[in-house]
């Protein structure tokens, strides 16, 4: 267990980037910034803790991407569902932070910024069994595909436009959830597949 916490970087990349999400996450809450886009013409506020997620999204596929791949495929050691359990457990380490830090600064894109999270964790995943690495380029490409294209006027985001949605959209409630379950599906059987080859 210790070797592999060593080689995910468990302790280092990964701790930091979650502690990085948590406090630009709460040092920038609710504040805004106004960027150019397509879909409007003026007004398009993006929040900046909708960027934050690519923090821990960035740590995360670094740490999978940490390996001892001979080790790992000759080893009897069930590594396809630590790394499974090492998504679970950050992915409710920053769903608790997020909440328990948007209740105290009453702010509701802290918590928005936790359920993004989720939403682009399982992007990446989904992607990383081919990407490898680069499948932080999906989560990345979709922020801003949102920043450009995802407003339907100055105020409101286009129903697909997920990280962009408010707190209480259902959508963007059942789009995180379900984009995070896939992901851990497709990730967990990549992981295995690799795992067995000789």
């Amino acid at each position: 267990m210790i070797w592999w916490l060593k080689t995910r970087l468990v302790h280092t990349v990964l701790a930091c980037g979650v502690a990085a999400f948590g406090l630009l996450t709460f040092l920038f809450q609710d504040g805004t910034v106004v960027l150019p886009a397509i879909s409007v013409t003026a007004g398009n506020t993006v929040l900046l803790a909708g960027f934050t997620p690519l923090l821990v999204v960035g740590a995360l596929v670094q740490s999978l991407d940490s390996r001892l791949t001979t080790a790992e495929v000759t080893g009897t050691r069930p590594v396809a569902w630590l790394d499974t359990g090492l998504v679970v457990v950050t992915m409710i380490t920053v769903a608790a932070l997020t909440a328990v830090g948007g209740f105290l600064l009453d702010s509701p894109a802290v918590v928005a910024a936790g359920r993004n999270s989720l939403f682009l964790t399982g992007l990446a995943l989904c992607a990383r069994g081919w990407t490898g690495r680069s499948s932080i380029v999906f989560p990345t490409a979709w922020i801003f595909l949102v920043v450009l294209v995802g407003h339907r006027t100055a105020d409101d985001f286009f129903p697909w436009a997920v990280t962009g949605l408010a707190l209480g959209s259902s959508t963007a409630a059942v789009a995180a959830g379900a984009s995070l379950l896939l992901g851990i599906s497709l990730n967990h059987h990549m992981t295995t597949r690799q795992g067995s080859r000789p």
